[in-house]
């Protein structure tokens, strides 16, 4: 069985909350397979709590279905009907709370399934917080969604009628590489990058990596064999988020294939202009992908789209079509092909990893305020020219400039120097830089060439150091 790893911080914070003298409301959303249920569970141990997760069934059944999570933990073996409705099954929480010595926590999990199953519980739920739970001080509410969209807007929102109660939320974001280790500690740690490249660091998908057998087995075992958990994954959750899960897919393949402008996704989809923008909002609100623009430029013709998501990202590029092969137990070659092309496939996902490092550095030169990336033109060489890390400070006047290389050390060439300086006076508003050379690995004639020109190099090896 898989150990409660990571997730320390939130889980301090609502330990924070749940010892507080007050009525709390918690938020707790983020995509499928992040981890959310595994948080409550891991929080509400110990601790008396009502549990419910909702179904996509109706009103009736999911209050049935409330109904006897309230009942257990009254442990009423003669009490097994339902409250009259969800207002009674709400104030009956209170009751048991009232019993108890600790506060209690109820957890409604999947509330959007609730929500959507009767439509008015969020009305009756702002009820009884205003008249009853914030009476007696000792309930904490958790409200849980994978729904993001529907989190952020029937929850969050200033148009829901729980709109101002809330007093707290937690946007569950997938682990980093760092965060991934800590379900991995016993592998290779190149072979981690390439499992936290795939996976997007999402603790469901890294559960079903077996540390014992290669990165190759590994790929087969998740993606490529009949019953692979992984083999239709994107598919499966577009279909959970969206009503037109194929337009959406269409879009993807697009992006992954390298038409990531938002001119040319319209030319490659034939999805008219006026219409794709709707598209990229909703793949952008669950988190699968971004809009990334240089720093200190907001035009949008330099804008592009990029597959945040790992595993949709791996999955769009090299999965994606391959039904005849994997039906026929034929995958050995595509293998072959995804292990050349993977160093390829891994250079963005190690700049992701080395902005996480910067982030967790308490000795930087600068204190950083944001991580980004920068092209543009080089006008004394009349090209574009991009730099992979960009990290200002709070006057936008200094910044930590870097490049990222996965490559093996002979190929990490002491030019690459030269262009990382050159590079860093292209940057608008930066006064002064400090340069930073992250590599996968790196020869002592690259580091003494390196240091010689101011610049840091950081190897693969420091990250775990």
């Amino acid at each position: 069985m898989q150990h409660f790893v990571g997730r320390n911080n939130e889980l301090n914070e609502l330990n924070a909350k749940y010892q507080s003298p007050n009525f709390e409301m918690i938020v707790i959303y983020g995509r499928r397979r992040v981890g959310k249920t595994a948080l409550i569970s891991e929080f509400i141990q110990n601790k008396p709590a009502i549990y419910y997760q909702g179904i996509e069934s109706t009103g009736d059944m999911n209050l049935k279905n409330l109904s006897e999570k309230i009942n257990d933990l009254k442990n009423d073996d003669f009490n097994t009907a339902s409250y009259a409705d969800f207002e009674k099954a709400f104030t009956e929480v209170q009751n048991i709370a009232n019993h108890l010595e600790q506060k209690l926590v109820f957890v409604i999990d999947e509330y959007p399934f609730l929500a959507r199953s009767e439509h008015s519980v969020s009305s009756i739920l702002q009820y009884v917080i205003d008249h009853v739970y914030k009476k007696y001080n000792n309930v904490m509410l958790i409200l849980c969604g994978s729904s993001m969209s529907f989190m952020e807007r029937q929850v969050l929102g200033y148009k829901s009628p729980l709109y101002g109660r809330k007093t707290g939320q937690l946007k569950l974001e997938p682990f980093d590489l760092f965060e991934s280790e800590t379900m991995l500690p016993s592998v290779n740690k190149s072979d981690l990058l390439g499992y936290y490249g795939i996976t997007g660091g999402i603790p469901q998908y890294l559960a079903y990596i077996n540390p014992e057998i290669s990165l190759r087995d590994n790929i087969r075992q998740m993606f490529f064999s009949p019953v692979a958990p992984l083999r239709d994954e994107p598919n499966v959750l577009m279909q959970e988020e969206m009503r037109n899960p194929a337009t959406y897919n269409a879009i993807l393949k697009t992006i992954a294939n390298g038409s990531n402008h938002y001119n040319d996704i319209v030319q490659a989809t034939d999805i008219t202009s006026s219409s794709l923008t709707p598209y990229l909002k909703n793949l952008i609100d669950i988190g699968v992908i971004q809009k990334k623009q240089p720093l200190f430029n907001k035009n949008n013709r330099k804008a592009y789209y990029y597959i945040v998501d790992g595993l949709f990202r791996f999955w769009f590029k090299f999965v994606d079509g391959e039904t005849d092969l994997i039906v026929r137990g034929q995958v050995d070659r595509l293998l072959d092909y995804i292990m050349s092309e993977l160093p390829r496939f891994l250079g963005p996902v190690f700049e992701q990893a080395s902005g996480d490092w910067l982030w967790r550095q308490n000795d930087l030169p600068i204190g950083i305020r944001t991580i980004g990336q920068w092209w543009g033109p080089n006008p004394a060489k009349k090209r574009e020219e991009e730099i992979d890390i960009v990290a200002p400070d709070f006057t936008n006047n200094q910044a930590i400039i870097g490049e990222c290389k996965w490559r093996a050390k002979d190929k990490i060439k002491p030019e690459m120097i030269d262009t990382l300086v050159e590079r860093s006076f292209l940057v608008p508003k930066i006064k002064q830089s400090y340069l930073y050379f992250f590599a996968k690995e790196a020869t002592p004639g690259f580091k003494a060439y390196a240091q010689k020109n101011n610049v840091t190099v950081i190897e693969y090896q420091h990250f775990f150091e």
